[in-house]
């Protein structure tokens, strides 16, 4: 069965690793045992690497206030998550497998490959990561388990502005080539850690010994406990996978409701000019039937009530006889006779007018229900529009689309043409004028 590996984030306490304190799970008959690669104290550090960017700084500053006096303190006091150093403790197998005692309390085999194994790790560290300054560095055999205690300083070149030499984890990452961040949970840290666990499995693997890595956060999960955590992780991953197609989705879906939200502005565009142009057209009508109703009105008032003016000429009206059978006939003087034709006329022409009038009329009606028709259609399309608009939180914004324009901003956009109109015109006059000069 193959050990585990464990590569996480320490706690920083130089202290601790430095034995200037002991705990109470440390054997202070075997501290002795430990190996103290780099000692050098966080403020020795930070002189050796940013003292000449300092300078160079200062030197540029017209105001001493703006000088840079304690740049260690001031990343401490940073409101930008810096820390002045960063710590990861590698570990290989646990102290069920991996003791640094046997039975006899001598150093166990196990124990003494994972001394070889992180001794080859840590010696090679400064080399393989040159932005990441180790300042202190300890393996401890004095513990449960053979493990190392890595402190490094992240050191950033090439700034333009302010010192030119900085701390910053992710640009010294990326200087050393490291792959920029995709997300809060691809970051160049985590992109590091994998490459850094994968030269640490190379060394296990060249000395015939099996691994696998238990976690990035903790150290005490067991394999089962970092499988099932893995498991986890993975299924989060489909769910993030899912969430980006339904995105994708809800995007493809917008972009169709606003090009369908652009067809039903045209058409409700159209449809309130071919409105504009019916009521138009109404009014004329109804100039015409004003018209109509005062002919009417003078064919009526020009003559007598149609009853009283024919009781008027029955009375004057003469029987004629029969003469050799057929039907009895009346003889009335040629001024009656005018005067029934007269109202005949006025009464055909009346009925002539109404017909037309109840013509147009059903006409106009036809149209006006038929434009009634296409508008509630456009409506029942604005209506499952907005009613998907406002699902997706988009409904004021495409209700604002459909303002129409100010008149200040038509105004302006009027004079903005007139401009152009009267500039193109000063131009040709100039051409002109020229031609004419030549």
């Amino acid at each position: 069965m193959g050990k585990t590996i464990s590569f996480v984030k320490g706690k920083g306490s130089l202290s601790h690793n430095n034995r200037d304190f002991v705990a109470d799970n440390v054997d202070k008959d075997r501290m002795d045992w430990n190996i103290y690669y780099i000692q050098q104290s966080l403020k020795e550090a930070y002189a050796l690497l940013f003292t000449s960017a300092i300078e160079d700084y200062n030197s540029k500053q017209k105001r001493k206030s703006r000088w840079v006096t304690d740049y260690l303190s001031d990343i401490k006091n940073s409101g930008n998550n810096e820390k002045p150093f960063y710590e990861v403790v590698v570990q290989i197998g646990r102290k069920e497998d991996t003791g640094v005692l046997d039975v006899d309390g001598k150093l166990s085999m196990d124990a003494e490959v994972a001394k070889m194994i992180l001794d080859e790790y840590v010696r090679t560290f400064q080399e393989r990561n040159p932005n990441l300054y180790l300042f202190n560095a300890v393996l401890h055999m004095d513990e449960a388990t053979p493990h190392l205690h890595l402190d490094y300083i992240p050191v950033a070149h090439g700034y333009k502005t302010k010192m030119h030499t900085r701390n910053s984890l992710t640009k010294a990452l990326q200087e050393m080539g490291i792959e920029p961040a995709t997300s809060k949970l691809d970051t160049e840290t985590m992109h590091w850690q994998k490459r850094e666990r994968d030269y640490l499995m190379g060394i296990c693997r060249e000395r015939g010994l099996e691994v696998e890595f238990i976690g990035e956060k903790r150290d005490n999960y067991t394999i089962p406990e970092y499988k099932a955590a893995r498991q986890a992780a993975d299924e989060l991953n489909a769910e993030l996978e899912i969430l980006n197609a339904e995105k994708q989705e809800a995007e493809a879906a917008i972009a169709s409701i606003n090009s369908v939200a652009e067809i039903s502005r045209e058409e409700v565009a159209e449809s309130k000019q071919h409105l504009a142009e019916i009521n138009a057209e109404i009014a004329e009508r109804e100039k015409r039937y004003a018209v109509y109703e005062k002919k009417i009105d003078k064919v009526i008032a020009a003559g007598k009530p149609v009853k009283k003016e024919l009781d008027s000429i029955r009375s004057r009206t003469k029987l004629l006889p029969v003469i050799l059978g057929g039907e009895a006939s009346i003889k009335i003087s040629e001024k009656d006779f005018e005067r029934i034709m007269d109202m005949a006329q006025a009464s055909g022409t009346l009925e002539k007018l109404n017909e037309a009038y109840d013509r147009d009329i059903d006409l106009m009606q036809g149209k006006i229900d038929k434009l009634t028709s296409q508008i509630q259609i456009l409506k029942d399309k604005l209506s499952k529009t907005e009613t998907f608009l406002k699902m997706k939180g988009l409904l004021e914004e495409f209700k604002e689309s459909l303002k129409p324009k100010s008149v200040k901003s038509e105004l302006k956009e009027k004079k903005l043409i007139v401009a152009e109109r009267e500039a193109t015109r000063t131009k040709d006059e100039i051409q002109k004028r020229k031609g004419i000069a030549i």
